[in-house]
């Protein structure tokens, strides 16, 4: 029996969530720089640190670092070099596999909530991707790069004047459950699977429960 105090409003991550590209993004950094020990080992230590973080941020903080080490010759354009992640990737998450779970849970939500996506992929790539998998109708809005998730759940929570309650955010992410966090609404992470039963019980949804999409 679907409750006042329900489930309205759910905003989904998408790498990790929705499409398995996450190693595909981690490996794509690699690829931008020479094979060689210490590329490999400056990109390892900024991805450990900053994975979540936009691909400008993480780019920026691998070129300061090689720099530190007098690594290249000529200076390194951050704006190429997201480019070209770009376009690696976004080949990549247009093929690659879903989430176990996630086409289900799209058609399950899209039917019973208003449907949103908060991304750190940039948001022009994000709706090719997401326009490419057929998926456009499933969301009320799309949000990517350069917005901030917690900024995008507050807007998300004004425009559709909603109490915080009533919203959750499903990811796999730190910065996903961080949102959640400051913007006071429940959070679901992501564990390799979507997580389907904990969503249908907070939309009051008894029968979907013991579902395993």
């Amino acid at each position: 029996m679907i409750s006042d105090k329900n489930i309205k409003i759910a905003v989904l991550d998408f790498d990790g969530t929705l499409i398995d590209s996450n190693s595909l993004k981690y490996e794509a950094f690699f690829r931008l720089f020479p094979e060689d020990g210490q590329s490999e080992t400056i990109v390892r230590l900024v991805l450990a640190d900053s994975f979540e973080a936009s691909r400008y941020d993480i780019l920026d903080e691998i070129i300061a670092r090689r720099n530190h080490l007098k690594l290249d010759q000529n200076p390194l354009d951050v704006a190429s070099l997201a480019k070209a992640y770009n376009n690696l990737v976004l080949a990549g998450a247009k093929h690659c596999p879903l989430i176990p779970g996630a086409r289900e849970a799209l058609d399950f939500l899209s039917s019973r909530v208003r449907l949103y996506i908060s991304s750190t992929t940039p948001e022009d790539s994000l709706k090719e991707i997401i326009d490419f998998r057929g998926w456009t109708d499933y969301f009320v809005g799309v949000f990517g790069y350069p917005r901030k998730k917690s900024t995008t759940l507050s807007n998300i929570i004004d425009r559709e004047k909603v109490e915080n309650s009533r919203v959750v955010v499903v990811g796999d992410g730190e910065s996903d459950r961080i949102s959640a966090e400051e913007n006071r609404c429940k959070f679901i992470p992501v564990h390799d699977v979507f997580p389907f039963s904990e969503v249908a019980r907070l939309l009051g949804d008894n029968d979907r429960q013991s579902d395993t999409c």
